[in-house]
């Protein structure tokens, strides 16, 4: 399994992250998706991370470690094979590190490539060695050592067993897990190709080598008999029972935004009715306002139709007017608005 699963019980969230971090391949571990998954499960008291991943991109791996130390739940981080390069990054966010006695923890200088001439060469020095001094404060924190030393560790590329994790002070626990080793060494056959690790551990290369002849993928974990599907692949009667809080949570914020709109509509129709009203007053307009109010009209419908009316009653009063001043008679003669003739 590539990616990550993660599936909400109660006040308890498992995330498993597994492959790839990053999805610059395509089926890696997308950050973006797993921080906004954290962010909606605010209300999970405990979450378990499951980590056995080789790497990748370090942005994503310090976006993931950001928001579960961000998050207020307690955070226990169990590295089922290997937690390498980012993953490792990711694994420090645990307030509890366990690690499987045949697991690896390993950690190293951040890589980079660039296109371009010796400046651009030059600023992509200069980022990796910004981005090495963050990883390494993140390591000498969770540690307890000085700087010093874990700058040590990441330009020596350390591979950290369980045991050697405790003893560094990277992990709280190594626990017995006999499937530990050939975790991490599947991982390793999967994605090894692409990072190519210049000190892998002999136990670990052995076994890669054995699998990378035989073959083979590591099925993904299963822990309480909790689903742990992608939720962007969960049907909505799967999402509801995997996170009730967050169906209660979209269904809250579509009944605010339906009330939203009645609101809107109503203040419309409001001025609406208004609008024609207070134009019906303002050319006394004998047009019936109410009908056209009732009949839906638009303000400018009605306008049109109040100015045309107003037009026939002035050319009927007009007409009316002129009434027995035809010309030639003896009135037309005596109008004093007609022209003398002579």
């Amino acid at each position: 399994m590539n990616g990550f699963r993660l599936a909400q019980k109660n006040k308890r969230l498992e995330l498993d992250l597994y492959g790839i971090v990053g999805d610059e391949w395509g089926d890696g571990i997308n950050a973006k998706k797993v921080v906004a998954l954290l962010r909606n499960a605010a209300d999970a008291e405990e979450i378990v991370v499951r980590i056995n991943s080789m790497g990748g991109v370090v942005w994503d791996g310090t976006a993931i470690f950001d928001a579960l130390t961000d998050h207020p739940g307690k955070v226990l981080v169990k590295i089922d094979g290997i937690a390498a390069s980012a993953a490792s990054v990711i694994a420090m966010a645990g307030d509890r590190i366990e690690m499987g006695e045949g697991a690896f923890l390993m950690v190293h200088q951040p890589w980079g490539f660039a296109v371009g001439d010796k400046e651009d060469m030059l600023k992509t020095a200069e980022i990796l060695e910004k981005v090495e001094g963050e990883i390494v404060g993140i390591y000498a924190r969770r540690s307890g050592q000085d700087a010093e030393t874990a700058r040590d560790w990441v330009r020596n590329e350390t591979w950290f067993t369980g045991a050697e994790a405790v003893e560094a002070g990277l992990a709280d626990a190594a626990v017995a897990d006999a499937e530990s080793t050939e975790k991490a060494a599947r991982a390793y056959a999967q994605q090894g190709a692409i990072f190519n690790f210049a000190h892998l551990p002999e136990p670990l290369k052995a076994r890669v080598e054995a699998l990378n002849q035989a073959g083979g993928a590591l099925p993904p974990p299963e822990e309480e008999g909790m689903s742990m599907k992608d939720i962007t692949t969960m049907t909505s009667a799967e999402l509801a029972e995997a996170r009730p809080d967050l169906v209660d949570a979209i269904k809250s914020e579509a009944l605010k935004g339906a009330a939203a709109e009645v609101e809107a509509a109503v203040k419309a129709e409001r001025e609406r009715a208004g609008s024609i009203a207070a134009k019906a007053r303002e050319l006394s307009s004998s047009v019936d306002a109410g009908e056209l109010i009732a009949n839906g009209a638009t303000l400018q419908d009605a306008r049109e139709l109040m100015l045309k009316a107003k037009e026939e009653e002035l050319h009927a009063g007009a007409q009316a007017a002129n009434v027995g001043h035809g010309e030639g008679t003896e009135d037309s003669a005596a109008n004093p608005f007609l022209p003398v003739e002579g």
